[in-house]
């Protein structure tokens, strides 16, 4: 995506920025005066606050396109962490200022918006507290800060090599703070981090450097080495600390408790609708899901049952070794389809296949990572896929490569590519809203590659029984996730326990039980599939009936996206108006 002119925000100097301030007589304008004032005075803090935003999270600069922070990583230390509530807090107070009454229509939406944002990373900081109780944090803040050098080609090897020894000498410092804030985590949590650290480490020691085998400076090479060896020592010694000092202190309680959560929810996803309700709805929703597969299990073979007509089915999958071969055949053919009566994808859109980093395997099946909305020169955007480890035994490697049938990795790579999370964020850079380019929410961003696996039988292929079938499937596993998520953080859900209702209630293979309840341990707000794809389908329907007839599915899905990923509430109110 180039679009230079997004960069002029970062140009701001730090000190002093957004300190505009209307003149004392301000409130005796003119109505249209005084909007324009406010305009005015909202504009200057989104550029103040972004500036100070992507100083403060230099990794997430780095994966949105902006470059002035790539030698660092986010300072996380305990003083850090307070400064990074106290500053939010005064932000807060900032946004709060302005009369959003007094804004323009799309301005008052972001206004909105970023409240929300803000809102949102203080309740991580303060309430969740992920820097205190859960070790991954820090592990990949370590990882994707070099990962986002390694795999993003925004500058020549060398440039990024260098930018790379950078965030390699503040590996330690990133570890000493984890020593220092970690407060009795949950067992699992810190088991996961120690797999992940594993990981990082082998991504630092064997990919890294391949990624800047093109650079041609040996000096540098030699720093660069030298600083792997010490980031790779560091891990080592985390690694082993967390496994003999800090995992049989880790007792801490998976949940988050029902007030955390709903604040989460809340700041997040602008929903505050009591978990009662959401659990009846998701109940509901279980039970009508695995009736419709009971049926359509019966078209396929009316002798079997439905789990066992899914176990047949799922046995069509790819072997291990052309896993992401045959993720690539079939995306030219999606990209097609989706323009033909879904999403007119643009005609430069493609994004490369690969293998899910190790770092980052304990809890993806799939993941697509995409350019930045203010990216210039690294377009390319990466297709991941998590293929069988090579220690697994036979039945596990079979249950893994089970999920990735023929039906389902079709539906995977709707969801990722096309016109799933690739097409949405294509359409990121285009905006002229900075607040939407920056911020968003899951539940749309999720909400919408979940919606599309079911358009995409409907309107697509709506003959292939064992699709759809595979379709309710994944919809059913969301649906799940949904109910893990509260269940599991508000009424007291085990791990074990989790991974039996995936296995039961969502028909899944064991090992993809397991790590779908453990991935529930770690992402409370994995619920928002289900939750997200639910909204779309009420906005759908309400444009239908404003539209009248000029509604049709390809122009609601491009003015959906073209409200960019805000919380769904937001997007309505884009689409149809704060009236309705």
């Amino acid at each position: 995506m180039l679009r230079t002119t997004a960069l002029v925000l970062l140009m701001l100097p730090l000190a002093g920025c957004g300190t505009f301030e209307p003149d004392s007589d301000a409130w005796g304008m003119p109505e249209d005066q005084r909007g324009r004032a406010e305009n005015a005075k909202f504009a200057t803090l989104v550029d103040a606050y972004l500036a100070w935003h992507y100083a403060a999270h230099p990794g997430r600069a780095t994966f949105d396109g902006i470059h002035d922070y790539d030698d660092r990583l986010q300072d996380v230390s305990a003083a850090g962490i307070a400064s990074a509530a106290s500053s939010q807090r005064r932000w807060l107070d900032r946004v709060r200022e302005i009369d959003r009454t007094l804004l323009s229509g799309d301005a008052a939406v972001d206004h909105e918006l970023l409240e929300s944002s803000i809102q949102a990373a203080l309740v991580d900081l303060v309430d969740v507290r992920s820097w205190e109780r859960n070790p991954g944090f820090y592990v990949e803040l370590i990882s994707w800060g070099l990962y986002g050098l390694a795999s993003l080609q925004f500058a020549p090897p060398e440039r990024r090599m260098a930018l790379a020894v950078g965030r390699l000498s503040q590996v330690g410092a990133v570890l000493d703070a984890a020593r220092a804030n970690l407060k009795n985590p949950p067992a699992l949590l810190t088991e996961m981090a120690i797999e992940d650290g594993a990981g990082a480490r082998a991504f630092i020691s064997d990919a890294l450097p391949v990624a800047f085998a093109d650079a041609k400076d040996e000096a540098l090479r030699k720093r660069f080495t030298a600083r792997c060896q010490e980031a790779v020592a560091a891990l080592d010694k985390a690694v082993a600390w967390m496994k003999t000092e800090l995992l049989p202190q880790s007792k801490g309680e998976i949940a988050l408790g029902e007030e955390r959560f709903r604040r989460k929810l809340a700041a997040e996803e602008m929903v505050g609708t009591p978990t009662e309700t959401l659990l009846a709805e998701g109940e509901a929703l279980l039970a009508s899901t695995r009736k419709r597969m009971t049926e359509i299990a019966l078209e396929i073979d009316p002798s079997k049952a439905p789990a066992e007509v899914l176990r047949e089915t799922a046995s069509e999958h790819p072997a291990a070794a052309e896993l992401l071969d045959a993720v690539r055949a079939m995306l030219d053919g999606l990209k097609r389809a989706s323009r033909e009566k879904l999403y007119e994808v643009p005609p430069d859109a493609d994004c490369k296949v690969q293998e899910t980093p190790a770092f980052n395997r304990s809890t993806w099946f799939a993941s697509m990572e995409i350019p930045g909305p203010f990216e210039t020169v690294a377009r390319d955007a990466y297709y991941s896929v998590t293929p069988p480890e090579a220690s697994w035994d036979a039945t596990r490697t079979e249950q893994h490569l089970r999920f990735f049938n023929r039906y389902a990795l079709k539906l995977i790579s709707v969801h990722e590519a096309y016109p799933g999370h690739y097409t949405q964020f294509l359409t990121l850079g285009g905006l002229a809203s900075k607040v939407r380019r920056v911020f968003g929410s899951n539940a749309f961003s999720e909400g919408w590659a979940h919606y599309l696996e079911e358009v995409y039988v409907d309107e697509v292929e709506p003959a292939d029984a064992k699709l759809r079938l595979h379709q309710l499937n994944l919809a059913l596993m969301r649906i799940c996730r949904y109910l893990v998520a509260i269940k599991m953080h508000c009424r007291g859900m085990s791990v074990e326990e989790a991974a039996t209702y995936f296995q039961e209630q969502g028909w899944q293979e064991r090992a993809n039980a397991e790590r779908e309840a453990r991935r529930g341990a770690s992402d409370p707000m994995y619920l928002v599939y289900t939750l997200g794809k639910i909204q779309i389908l009420h906005v759908r329907e309400e444009c239908r009936e404003a539209w009248g007839s000029a509604f049709s599915l390809k122009a609601f899905h491009h003015r959906l996206l073209a409200t960019g990923r805000p919380p769904v509430r937001l997007a309505r109110k884009l689409m149809l108006g704060p009236a309705r």
